[in-house]
């Protein structure tokens, strides 16, 4: 007969007992979270199949990637540290990011606009989900997922500042390597 006891795959500070409370306000938020994160996602996938350009479309596709890699994250961190499989919550009205949906006629700036906006609200729910966490790991999380939101923004407010820049604009004659052949 074994008596040796079988390792937990959780990590040793979910092996602390940890207040219902503060166990049930984390998975409140991580099941909000992922909820957003495919809204956010379905929301690039409907963007990419209205853009002509192939390189827009892949940079959409990649950014809906992206935000399911989010929710992968918060599924996986939740498993590993309680050990279950949160809800996945349909969220008709949005808790964190309100996506605006852009008109049929909206250029590729005022979605870019919309993108920047949300992407801000997102980033700003995971810095004040990492400042009101009582549980070490799932502040880390939230800061991770903070800073990935952040990069976003970033990415974002310079493809704007690209697109809508009056000096970055030159006719086909000014560019040195377009050639007439």
């Amino acid at each position: 007969m074994n008596t040796k006891k079988k390792s937990s795959k959780k990590s040793p500070e979910a092996r602390k007992v940890e207040p219902d409370s503060i166990k049930d306000e984390i998975l409140n938020t991580i099941e909000i979270s992922m909820a957003e994160e495919l809204k956010a996602s379905a929301f690039y996938r409907d963007v990419s199949v209205q853009l002509k350009d192939k390189a827009a479309r892949e940079k959409f596709e990649i950014m809906a990637d992206s935000e399911e890699y989010h929710y992968q994250l918060l599924k996986e961190w939740c498993q590993k540290q309680y050990g279950v499989v949160p809800k996945t919550r349909e969220i008709k009205e949005s808790k964190i990011v309100t996506i605006e949906k852009p008109p049929k006629t909206a250029s590729y700036e005022d979605i870019i606009k919309i993108i920047i906006s949300s992407e801000e609200r997102a980033c700003k729910f995971y810095e004040e989900a990492a400042k009101k966490s009582k549980n070490g790991e799932a502040k880390k999380l939230f800061e991770k997922l903070a800073e990935i939101e952040g990069k976003h923004v970033v990415q974002f407010k310079d493809e704007f500042r690209v697109i809508s820049e009056p000096s970055l604009r030159f006719g086909e004659e000014e560019i040195p390597w377009m050639l007439e052949v």
